[in-house]
């Protein structure tokens, strides 16, 4: 399970850099990216815990990056602060991330 999160992961990372530096407007688009991104943090989270994967907080934070934003852009929700928020979640899985390595 965990190959299918970091696949979804990987996706989702491709289409949105593609989107973005492309200005690529699908009719689909702004469901698929959200989706994935949950799909992709839930499968991380899940994985997570059975496999005790190494890094897990580097891990954990992104999953719940990806859970949250992909569940803002799905849902249209709005929260104060919501850029300090995921951006903050960014920043500390990254970190932890390039500190695993």
């Amino acid at each position: 399970m965990q190959n299918l999160a970091i696949v979804l992961l990987a996706v989702w990372l491709i289409l949105a850099g593609l989107a973005s530096l492309l200005n690529i407007r699908l009719p689909y688009l702004d469901l698929a990216l959200p989706l994935l991104a949950v799909a992709a943090g839930v499968l991380l989270l899940v994985e997570g815990r059975r496999a005790k994967l190494g890094g897990r907080a580097a891990i954990t934070l992104l999953a719940i990056y990806l859970v949250v934003s992909g569940a803002l852009s799905l849902f249209a929700i709005h929260i104060p602060a919501e850029g300090l928020l995921t951006g903050a979640l960014a920043i500390a899985s990254g970190v932890l991330l390039l500190l695993k390595r």
